[in-house]
């Protein structure tokens, strides 16, 4: 198997379900709105932006703000942002493909009836 399909295989229950694409559709308004802020809105004042999709995609989005947290840009955040939300995609798919797994082998007729 080839690097490129083991890619796709693990990255498939990121986008295969609605629930996973209604989480990456989050957090892509939420990173965006930052983003803007960040580019276009100068202001002296804190902003809550950058709350919102670092919680969307803790726990790695921490983790890569942490350890990249010697570079002076917001690259570490935006990079941790897109990195958590694939890994936290692809765990919503698979636990959605588990519970449809689950589901539809429980309404299978037991074997000789």
């Amino acid at each position: 198997m080839t690097s490129s399909r083991r890619l796709r295989a693990v990255l498939a229950p990121a986008v295969d379900n609605w629930v996973s694409r209604c989480y990456l559709a989050a957090v892509a308004v939420t990173a965006g709105f930052a983003l803007y802020e960040d580019l276009f809105v100068s202001q002296a004042d804190a902003s809550m932006a950058y709350v919102a999709p670092m919680l969307l995609t803790a726990p790695l989005n921490m983790l890569f703000m942490v350890a990249l947290g010697w570079i002076p840009t917001d690259a570490p955040f935006y990079l941790g942002i897109a990195v958590g939300a694939a890994v936290n995609a692809a765990l919503l798919g698979a636990a959605v493909r588990a519970l449809r797994g689950h589901r539809t082998s429980s309404l299978r007729p037991a074997p000789g009836a």
